[in-house]
């Protein structure tokens, strides 16, 4: 489901779980991600198969608005259930936002109650996920990598799938997410190319283009999580969007 303008050829499998044989495209998607103007971490997966493409994908990156959909099942796993009614709305609405069009003053309030709470529970979180290099609103990683949320694109992908299989928190919980990011209005990276629904969530700072999305064409679901670092932030979205169209054309 490529726009025609990079359309790519199709590509053949050898069998194997754990990634796709060499061919021309993977040479392809190989060379762009080698002579990358800066820094790129890539996973991507397909969730049907389980063939996986993976470049530097445990190196450490600012986890920029991403770290939202941890501090959303955070939220929803440790806040939510307890709440009377208002409070739990609020945090639905405060969710949403977040996921939708990434609000921060939600999520500002959101790390303020677990601070206040003193209970670690994102760090709990992240722990409940499986996750080793991934922190979250943590003095830690600013020590070491002078950013408060770290993750790599491996780990954030799994937390995205997490949420698109509808594990960890109450199933209406994932699915109000998935919807959410369905209809997120940040279409520039992962989206851009794709003619088909894409659950997927960005993040961005001062030389940091991130993107972790689920792109669904009715077969087989497409991971994509890509992070990088470069001073130019169009280069970096046209990276991500045309990247991702390759892994997409490459693992469906």
């Amino acid at each position: 489901m490529i726009k025609r303008l990079i359309a790519l050829s199709m590509i053949m499998f050898v069998s194997t779980t754990s990634s796709f044989a060499a061919s021309s495209l993977e040479k392809e998607i190989k060379t762009d991600l080698t002579s990358f103007n800066g820094k790129v971490g890539v996973f991507a997966k397909n969730l049907k198969t389980g063939r996986s493409y993976r470049f530097k994908d445990d190196d450490v990156f600012p986890a920029a608005s991403t770290s939202k959909l941890i501090v959303s099942l955070a939220t929803y796993k440790y806040l939510y259930p307890a709440a009377p009614k208002e409070k739990k709305d609020e945090y639905d609405y405060g969710v949403n936002v977040m996921m939708t069009v990434s609000d921060n003053e939600y999520f500002s309030a959101f790390l303020s109650e677990f601070d206040d709470r003193n209970r670690n529970e994102l760090a709990k979180t992240v722990k409940d996920l499986g996750l080793r290099k991934t922190q979250i609103h943590s003095e830690s990683a600013f020590n070491r990598y002078q950013y408060h949320s770290v993750t790599t694109a491996y780990e954030m992908g799994r937390v995205l799938e997490t949420i698109y299989r509808d594990k960890y928190i109450a199933k209406d919980k994932t699915r109000l997410m998935k919807h959410e990011l369905r209809n997120s209005i940040f279409q520039d990276e992962i989206p851009r190319h794709m003619e088909t629904p894409v659950v997927h969530k960005i993040g961005q700072l001062n030389n940091v283009l991130c993107d972790v999305g689920i792109i669904e064409d009715g077969h087989a679901p497409i991971l994509v999580s890509v992070y990088t670092l470069t001073d130019d932030e169009s280069y970096a979205s046209d990276f991500i969007a045309t990247i991702a169209a390759k892994l997409y054309n490459a693992l469906r």
